[in-house]
């Protein structure tokens, strides 16, 4: 993140450095920038032509458009989403809601859209319409049509769990898989509870036990693909993945979640706790604390956790601290399992110490970037009321306020490509619409609509 500078003064009002107590200006002041924020992001139109990587950032030299439809990361779904979720002037962000929504089901209509878990097609704009349902009331038809879409899918999709590793972790992740569409359907338990309990069956499946895999036992959370395109030859058994966007943190948080609702199928404690315990065991150490290796190949995991020699990735919600810490505070709070909740406030205790100049974030946004980790460490300490982490998050929601540059298209920039900070996105996930949510939160001291629940984070 650029530095802050000790004292800001905006509209006559002085800031408070970054590193002091908690100011009603700061909190006034990160409420201001989300609403500037989110009053760029108002007119689909003029969004969807700014959301670009210009040419100086570009890779080729040459200016690109980001924008993706049908998506939370930067299309329609994500944006009306952030609209909906705002807690700061909600009557003002109806219209605007429904602008987008209008813009995402135009495109669902003309190209059908392709079943890919919440984070891309319908169920992108599921999410959307779902929470918009919870903050005005309105869109009942459309809810009750997702609805029908999920229990359709999931009747059609649901993989056996067989005695063999996975083809993909897209069977079960949070951003293509199971655990998504199953927050969606926990989300509507009431008219979704079967193909649910389904969902949450067969992760109880997959949460116990091991299979044969190269003359070795892996769990059944294997998956033979690399954990990103472009990373196969890394990988040539395959891997275990860690993290919570795209590994088995998502599905601790999803059972942790449903067991606190009162959703249980049988098996579900045994898989939580087997969950847990592999995050346990592959919680590592260096000089500075605990922390998640992202995945694991198939060397790393016959090696053992003890022979680990990875460094620390940075801080961010798709892998490592604080995206995992928070899947084991809900287990542990949902199983009364302080070993559980203790490790999560281990890990974020790294984070306390470590300076942040040194934690590697090169990006703005909800997903890996300095919106997700004010965000996640807010989450998690609506438990613990640590002041330290309430100091923390002050320095870092005051260095986000810092950065804004009105003469930016949505007033801060992304890292899409080599140029860190370089890009105009607009999206939930990766830009602008989740970072001015970040700072709502924040400013109000709260998440009421629960617009993070696309991330298991709620």
């Amino acid at each position: 993140m650029n530095g802050a500078t000790d004292v800001t003064t905006t509209g006559g009002t002085t800031r408070e450095r970054a590193g002091g107590t908690t100011s009603p200006a700061l909190r006034e002041r990160a409420g201001a920038v989300s609403a500037e924020i989110l009053e760029r992001l108002a007119d689909p139109a003029a969004t969807v032509a700014a959301t670009r990587i210009p040419a100086e950032a570009a890779d080729d030299g040459v200016a690109e458009p980001v924008w993706a439809e049908l998506t939370l990361g930067s299309g329609s779904p994500g944006l009306a989403l952030a609209f909906a979720g705002a807690a700061r002037d909600a009557a003002r962000q109806v219209p605007r809601t429904h602008a987008y929504l209008t813009a995402g089901t135009r495109a669902v209509s003309v190209t059908g859209g392709t079943a890919s878990g919440i984070f891309k097609g319908p169920g992108a704009l599921a999410f959307a319409v779902l929470v918009a349902h919870r903050t005005t009331g309105g869109y009942v038809s459309a809810l009750e049509r997702f609805d029908a879409y999920q229990r359709d899918l999931v009747r059609t999709v649901l993989p056996p769990v067989e005695d063999r590793p996975l083809s993909t972790i897209g069977h079960y992740e949070v951003v293509r898989g199971l655990t998504g569409v199953g927050r969606y359907l926990l989300a509507r338990a009431e008219t979704c509870e079967e193909p649910l309990t389904a969902v949450l069956g067969c992760l109880v499946r997959l949460s116990l036990g091991t299979v044969e895999h190269q003359g070795a036992q892996v769990p059944r959370w294997w998956a033979l693909d690399a954990p990103r395109i472009g990373s196969e030859e890394a990988f040539p058994g395959g891997h275990l993945n860690l993290g919570l966007s795209h590994g088995v943190a998502g599905p601790l948080a999803l059972m942790a979640l449903a067991w606190e609702q009162g959703v249980r199928v049988p098996g579900q404690r045994e898989a939580m706790e087997a969950t847990a315990g592999l995050l346990r065991t592959w919680a590592v150490t260096d000089r500075h604390g605990v922390f998640w290796p992202g995945h694991l190949s198939f060397a790393e995991w016959q090696r053992g956790p003890a022979a680990y020699t990875g460094a620390a990735k940075w801080p961010a919600w798709c892998y490592g601290t604080p995206g995992v810490s928070r899947a084991l505070q809900l287990a542990g709070r949902a199983l009364d399992r302080t070993d559980f909740s203790d490790l999560a406030r281990a890990s974020v205790d790294r984070l306390l110490t470590l300076p942040r100049q040194h934690w590697g974030i090169n990006d703005h946004a909800l997903c890996h970037g300095w919106a997700g980790a004010l965000h996640q460490l807010g989450r998690l300490d609506e438990e613990w009321k640590e002041p330290r982490l309430a100091a923390l998050r002050d320095d870092i929601a005051a260095e986000l306020v810092s950065a804004f540059d009105p003469a930016l298209p949505f007033g801060l920039r992304f890292t899409m490509t080599k140029a860190p900070f370089g890009s105009d996105v607009s999206g939930y996930l990766d830009g602008a619409a989740g970072v001015a949510l970040a700072l709502d939160s924040y400013a109000t001291g709260g998440t009421p609509a629960d617009w993070d629940m696309p991330l298991l984070l709620a």
